[in-house]
């Protein structure tokens, strides 16, 4: 099976570096729908031409409409979607599971990939994408390479992975800090990339530093680079490498892919795949945070993070040897400096000196000598983070407008009095047979020669084409003008431009705005006034308050002391749910399964496409996705109920004017949260490791990290997840009203780190409403608003 390699584009330059470096496939996002909303992108026109472009190069292009979708956006989405069909786009690259299956259902035949956004990391989440229509599946960056050997053998499924690039540290997908904090949804395309600040570790009880720095970038990953493991990769079976980069200038596209591509070339030769230094050198050059092989590879939970700089890196080519003014000597240790590189000079605790080397000059004893402002040690770091002749050696070298090229057959039949002749073929079966307007006739003066139509035919110019095999049918004695040659020549590469960018034979749709249709099915709306209230705990001590606080069911996150809260509830005619993590991989799949079938709990919480393959333990079980399933329309909503949820918690992004058009049609199997310190990310690495000698996430902690702005976000631990919870609680008691009147039926306070007496107030209060639907004051209220809470999306939305 030939493996592809796949790039990244942010612009039509890079395309072009993408294309002509060596890409099998190039993915990239239009104007709308895609979440690198900040990258330059294409616009319809510019699409198009891209898609010509890769096309006739033998090259894919996957489109990235890879955000939530709201119910407003939902047509002109599937309007969007008709464009790119109609434009040969060779997949789709999507997050949203309604969008998926409206997809499937009006464009049957273009394939759709399931973006990382969807958290894929076991073969029950391929099985049920897979059935739902998807044909390709983006493993999350947390899945080893021992997980996707067994992946790829168990499910047979097409599994695309990312193999170089930036990496983040919550599993793609379950990451709302930018949008909770900041109002920038990484759902919608919009992260502000909190993960690339800095932050100190505290002491919850009393916000006191641990001995890490001051100022440390503990959430920023280093970079993933598994060039020199390419052949274990190749021989998992996975269909597509993805290089990650869209918001990369072009030369680092050529750099990166050039050499990929390269190495597997060896691979597929069967040679010893050889990465000598000078490509790693190359690779850092383009751009690096470090690097690191990632959890694909195992790399210590503790050294996947580069905790100095969130930035370029750049080479390391010296140090500071003295500073006299602002003059500054460096010796150069490593590779070289040049006049036009960048360099920086890195002081510590995150910060650096940078220069544009522009009056460098040698002096005597072999020191560089250059300008920087600001007070410098000797023995400070120097490192290159702008190599201006590897970015000039990329556009000359690695890529350049028709570097590729597009080998092709011509036969050309010249008879005295006929038309010129010329057909012109691929070896994919992809052909082209033209007729000049001009007959052919007997020489009168110098008859044309073989050689000379060939070395006319020879000349394409500007084009990606050449020709392999040149085959010449001719009369002799016969004459036919250059310009006759050159025409057809020119006509028949023209119309095999046409004939390679539409390589997908579709038929134009023409389905129309009017025409799509949602078919939200069966309507679940119940006129009933009964409103209920739940509670999400993990702790066993928290039970029994909360039972007397007056709640009417219970979602328990925690495996201690799990059959003694079943038997309480129970004792109380309450419901109990398990509140499942929301990463399930393959080898803990069984453990759950156990906890469920021994256990008599009611249903399930689920906050993974995944875990709906535990609806069928026990018939009667209740099945409720969580908001971390990102249901962000009533269409998605709608398939998850037809295949198995029987409530869903929407996204915690909505708004309730969102949320109470959903009523209308849903109301009985909706829930909405209106209580909590919410989790921002789940993680597979946990920022005490490298600080304070933590050893695994299977207990919970007193640490939070604090940002630059003094708010701190408490770590929470549970089921060998890292979880950071937002700095402010989501307090929405003094707008119940307006949540009771939305429709929703079913209220929902999760408590993750309150005290037992803290949760039975809050519980009362949130029940506590006078005749009027209006809440009654309360000394708690006040406690909650000062030590700080926010009201979340429900008012204000997501950018």
């Amino acid at each position: 099976m030939k493996i592809e390699l796949l790039a990244p584009a942010g612009n039509f330059e890079s395309l072009v570096a993408a294309v002509e470096s060596g890409a099998d496939a190039v993915y990239f996002g239009g104007t709308k729908y895609n979440a690198r909303a900040s990258a330059n992108n294409f616009d319809e026109d510019t699409l198009a031409k891209a898609v010509r472009y890769a096309h006739i190069r033998n090259v894919k292009i996957y489109i990235t409409v890879n955000i939530l979708i709201s119910d407003d956006e939902i047509t002109d989405a599937l309007e969007y979607i008709e464009f790119l069909y109609n434009n040969d786009v060779d997949g789709l690259i999507v997050q949203d599971l309604g969008l998926l299956f409206l997809i499937k259902r009006y464009f049957p035949d273009i394939p759709v990939h399931c973006s990382t956004q969807m958290t894929i990391h076991n073969k029950d989440g391929i099985a049920i994408l897979k059935n739902l229509g998807a044909d390709r599946f983006v493993l999350a960056r947390e899945i080893n390479i021992k997980e996707i050997n067994n992946l790829v053998k168990d499910t047979n499924a097409e599994i695309e992975i990312f193999v170089h690039g930036a990496l983040c540290v919550s599993y793609s997908g379950q990451c709302l800090m930018s949008s909770l904090i900041g109002g920038r949804s990484g759902n919608r395309g919009k992260c502000a990339q909190p993960c690339r600040k800095a932050y100190s570790i505290v002491n919850l009880d009393n916000d006191i530093s641990s001995n890490s720095p001051n100022k440390t970038y503990l959430l920023s990953m280093k970079d993933l680079n598994t060039i020199e493991r390419l052949d274990e990769i190749v021989k998992s079976g996975v269909k597509s490498l993805k290089i990650e980069g869209r918001m990369k200038r072009p030369e680092y596209v050529a750099i990166v892919v050039k050499h990929y591509k390269d190495a597997l070339h060896q691979i597929e030769a069967e040679e010893n795949l050889e990465v000598h230094e000078g490509i790693q050198t190359e690779l850092e050059s383009a751009f690096n945070r470090d690097f690191t092989q990632g959890f694909l590879f195992n790399e210590k939970k503790s050294e996947i993070v580069n905790i100095m700089k969130p930035s370029n890196r750049g080479t390391l080519v010296g140090k500071v040897l003295w500073q006299k003014g602002n003059k500054t000597g460096i010796s150069i240790e490593r590779g070289s400096l040049s006049k036009g590189d960048g360099i920086e000079i890195i002081l510590g605790n995150g910060i650096s000196l940078g220069t544009t080397i522009s009056l460098a000059d040698m002096n005597s004893t072999g020191t560089l000598v250059v300008n920087v402002d600001g007070k410098l040690n000797s023995g400070l770091p120097v490192y290159k983070t702008f190599d201006k002749a590897l970015t000039e050696k990329a556009k000359k070298e690695y890529f350049f407008e028709n570097r590729r090229k597009v080998v092709l057959n011509l036969e050309i039949s010249i008879k005295l009095g006929s038309r010129i002749y010329i057909k012109i073929w691929d070896s994919q079966g992809n052909a082209v047979e033209l007729e000049s307007s001009y007959i052919v006739e007997k020489a009168k003066k110098a008859a044309i020669s073989e050689e000379k139509v060939i070395a006319q035919l020879e000349k394409t110019g500007d084009t990606p084409y050449i020709f392999e095999n040149i085959k010449v049918l001719m009369d002799n004695n016969i004459y036919a003008p250059i310009s006759a040659l050159n025409d057809i020549r020119r006509e028949a590469l023209k119309a095999m431009d046409q004939v390679l960018s539409c390589k997908n034979k579709r038929r134009p749709s023409q389905i129309g705005k009017a025409e799509f249709i949602l078919d939200l099915g069966q309507e679940r709306y119940v006129e009933d006034n009964k409103v209920t209230y739940g509670a999400s705990l993990w702790k066993y001590e928290n039970v029994k308050p909360s039972i007397e606080a007056g709640i009417d069911y219970i979602y328990y996150g925690t495996q201690d002391r799990l059959r003694e809260a079943v038997e309480l509830c129970h004792d109380n005619n309450k419901d109990i749910l398990f509140i499942l993590p929301n990463i399930i991989k393959d080898r803990e799949k069984e453990k759950y399964y156990k906890l469920i079938e021994q256990n008599n709990i009611d249903g399930i919480v689920i906050s993974n496409v995944s875990q709906l393959s535990f609806v069928n333990i026990k018939p009667s079980m209740k099945v409720v996705g969580n908001y971390s399933l990102n249901v962000f329309n009533m269409k998605s909503l709608d398939v998850y109920l037809n295949i198995g949820a029987h409530v869903i918690c929407p996204s915690i992004e909505l708004t309730l004017k969102q949320i109470k058009a959903m009523t209308k049609h849903f109301s009985n199997s909706l829930e909405l949260v209106v209580y909590g310190q919410l989790p921002l990310m789940t993680m597979e690495y946990c920022p005490l490791l490298s600080q304070t000698g933590c050893k695994g996430c299977m207990r919970q902690t007193n640490c939070g990290l604090k940002d630059e702005k003094g708010e701190i976000f408490p770590i929470f631990c549970n089921e060998g997840k890292t979880q950071l919870l937002n700095s402010h609680v989501l307090f929405m008691a003094e707008d119940m009203k307006r949540i009771i009147q939305t429709g929703i039926k079913r209220i929902r306070l999760d408590f993750y780190r309150e005290k037992t007496q803290e949760i039975k107030e809050i519980i009362e209060l949130y029940k506590n409403f006078n005749n009027q639907g209006e809440l009654l004051q309360n000394d708690l209220i006040e406690k909650i608003k000062k030590a700080g809470h926010t009201k979340g999306h429900y008012f204000r939305g997501v950018q």
